[in-house]
């Protein structure tokens, strides 16, 4: 028996290792500088590209900040933040500006971190039960719209970015935003390709989603 026992352990340990094998990730940052009204666009490796487009925000729907999105190269506009990135609504985390109760300062002054998805097939599963959780009166399972979306969200696999505006200057007569300066640091497993002239360096894995 003490055999027995023996070798049940000895098959079992190979899976047992392999089940608790460490990811490995790493990371790029990129840094920029926008005066009002300029645009940014990068690409980051595996098929995606980095964008900050200028938006009319504030009261008088002037130019005065930027919209964050990370989109295929490919001619498509499905941004991999926002699916990913809660809440679903009224959320200010991808624009630097005034919007959602913020002045322009606040929100230059704090980092933004967003969630992004690593493939498109991804995007396809994620995308119907967004939708879902935003109108659960037309879902199949109204009462289960907002669990399905957020199950599914804690099972990805994301990379996360985190843009930190590390100067800026602002109209003190208007309160516009007149230019800033930037770093974008992204963090993803090993086998995300990001794009080998950004210098991608070993980093700490993103904490799953909650």
């Amino acid at each position: 028996m003490v055999r027995t026992a023996f070798l049940l352990l000895a098959l079992a340990a190979p899976g047992a290792a392999q089940a608790a094998k460490p990811i490995n990730c790493h990371k790029i940052a990129l840094k920029g500088e926008l005066a009002s009204g300029d645009r940014f666009e990068k690409p980051i490796g595996g098929g995606l590209v980095f964008r900050l487009d200028p938006e009319r925000l504030g009261p008088d729907g002037k130019l005065n900040g930027w919209g964050i999105t990370l989109v295929p190269s490919r001619g498509s506009d499905k941004d991999q933040i926002y699916p990913v990135t809660p809440p679903l609504r009224f959320n200010g985390t991808q624009t630097l500006g005034p919007s959602y109760g913020e002045d322009a300062k606040t929100s230059l002054q704090r980092p933004h971190e967003m969630r992004f998805l690593l493939n498109q097939q991804d995007y396809e599963r994620i995308w119907p039960l967004l939708t879902n959780a935003l109108w659960p009166y037309s879902a199949p399972r109204p009462d289960e719209a907002g669990a399905e979306y957020t199950t599914a969200l804690q099972q990805l696999t994301t990379g996360l970015l985190q843009l930190t505006v590390t100067d800026y200057a602002i109209d003190p007569d208007t309160g516009a935003i007149q230019h800033i300066r930037f770093q974008a640091e992204f963090a993803a497993p090993e086998n995300f390709p990001f794009d080998p002239a950004l210098k991608p360096r070993r980093a700490s894995c993103p904490a799953p989603a909650e």
